[in-house]
């Protein structure tokens, strides 16, 4: 595990892992107390976290002002995951659920309580933290690989690629369309629960989950609808909608940022 100088108090550092579902290294920004690189006396819980884009676009540099401000109360390693047109639907959702075992299997390294593990993502990223979280709840058990999910943070997610949501109709022609159209390059891909959780009619059993929009997003629709179809499948969720403002939720320049950290926070320490 290689590692770059920290930036401030809170990180980042950085560092990379190989995957079998990429051409090239997968890299990843840490942010935490030291740096996440000294254990301190209270071990925090582990976020992983998907940036936002719309599979197409986005860099992992995008996370850098929700990681840094969730890095008080969390270790969070965001990850520079592949764009469509580099890799596309199955490898991106692999190489999301590989980093997810990565930081498991580090968390002791990056200070963190590997035992308090959440996914969390904006935009594409909050639909790799949603199929993260179903390829968890269906691949691994508390003695398989020791991983136990404790929550999902979704943040304006993308859901639907079908994009047929009335908030979505409402914005017209979006880059959306284009965004799908590149990562789920088969149509087939588009039923798929990993690609489309809002499709999916098998959600029992997930983590817990904070389903986070905004009043004037495209993206709204689907994930209150998503929200809706986790709690009648017997999950439990938490769902803020935040006010229309202009801007993305997760920048530091939002006036809604301090109140979405501050209730991503509370989610941390009590998924349940």
């Amino acid at each position: 595990m290689s590692s770059t100088g920290t930036s401030s108090a809170f990180g980042p550092w950085t560092t990379s892992f190989k995957t079998s579902a990429a051409s090239r290294e997968i890299g990843l920004r840490v942010f935490g107390k030291n740096g996440g690189k000294s254990r301190t006396a209270e071990l925090l819980p582990l976020v992983v976290y998907f940036h936002g884009g719309f599979f197409t676009c986005g860099a992992v540099e995008d996370a850098d002002g929700i990681a840094s401000a969730l890095a008080e109360k969390a270790v969070v390693v965001a990850v520079d995951y592949p764009l469509a047109g580099d890799t596309s639907f199955p490898g991106t959702t692999e190489v999301a659920f590989e980093t997810l075992q990565w930081a498991y299997d580090h968390a002791d390294g990056l200070g963190a309580d590997g035992t308090r593990v959440l996914v969390a993502g904006d935009q594409a990223g909050g639909n790799l933290a949603a199929a993260v979280a179903m390829i968890a709840r269906d691949r691994l058990t508390p003695t398989s690989r020791g991983i136990c999910l404790k929550g999902q943070i979704l943040i304006t997610p993308m859901l639907d690629p079908s994009q047929s949501s009335k908030s979505m109709k409402a914005l017209g022609k979006c880059v959306c369309q284009e965004g799908w159209a590149a990562y789920l390059p088969l149509t087939s891909d588009a039923l798929h629960p990993y690609a489309a959780p809002a499709q999916s009619r098998r959600l029992g059993g997930l983590v817990p989950a904070l389903v986070i929009t905004a009043q004037n997003d495209a993206l709204r629709d689907e994930a209150e609808q998503y929200a809706a179809s986790l709690i009648a499948a017997g999950v439990p969720v938490q769902v803020r909608r935040f006010a229309a403002e202009g801007g993305q939720l997760v920048e530091p320049t939002h006036t809604s940022f301090s109140s979405v950290i501050s209730t991503i926070k509370q989610f941390i320490q009590d998924p349940a």
